[in-house]
């Protein structure tokens, strides 16, 4: 990895995109949509269902597989995560981003989306799903925060 301010937002830009995909697989609302509804909506849905009701079944039906590439974009954005670490470890924009990113939960995130971690009812998948999607986006604003300090510093360094 290189020591450029560039190379390094650009690695906090791939880290950012993703967290964002990692969260976009996790079909939070969903789940809590039709957990929500009472009993006899839920009956008459099964029969009569909307465009964004068949959208939100699909998400549900395949939890499982959005569960396993949600778990692989998270692996990646870790690697990247912990390359940028390794590379600067120095840096105080970085050493920062990591107690960042201990501090919104980072490191418990592959383990809250392990299958044996996921409740079996909806109710209970969307309230622990909507759990990690609000570390992930803690750590999502990390990152953030974290490129936003690069670019100021990169700024203010060729300005001088």
């Amino acid at each position: 990895m290189s020591d450029t301010p560039d190379d390094l937002m650009m690695q906090l830009t791939y880290v950012l995109d993703e967290l964002r995909e990692t969260t976009s697989l996790l079909p939070v609302a969903e789940l809590t949509r039709e957990s929500a509804r009472p009993w006899w909506r839920n009956l008459f849905f099964a029969f009569a269902r909307s465009r964004a009701e068949v959208g939100a079944g699909f998400a549900v039906q395949y939890l499982g597989e959005n569960l396993e590439r949600a778990r692989r974009h998270w692996i990646e954005a870790k690697s990247l995560l912990d390359a940028v670490q390794r590379a600067h470890p120095q840096d105080p924009v970085i050493v920062e981003l990591g107690r960042d990113l201990h501090t919104a939960g980072c490191d418990d995130v592959l383990d809250e989306m392990a299958d044996d971690a996921i409740p079996y009812s909806a109710a209970r998948t969307g309230a622990h799903l909507a759990k990690v999607v609000s570390k992930i986006r803690g750590c999502d604003q990390a990152a953030l925060r974290a490129r936003s300090r690069l670019a100021l510093r990169r700024m203010r360094d060729t300005q001088s």
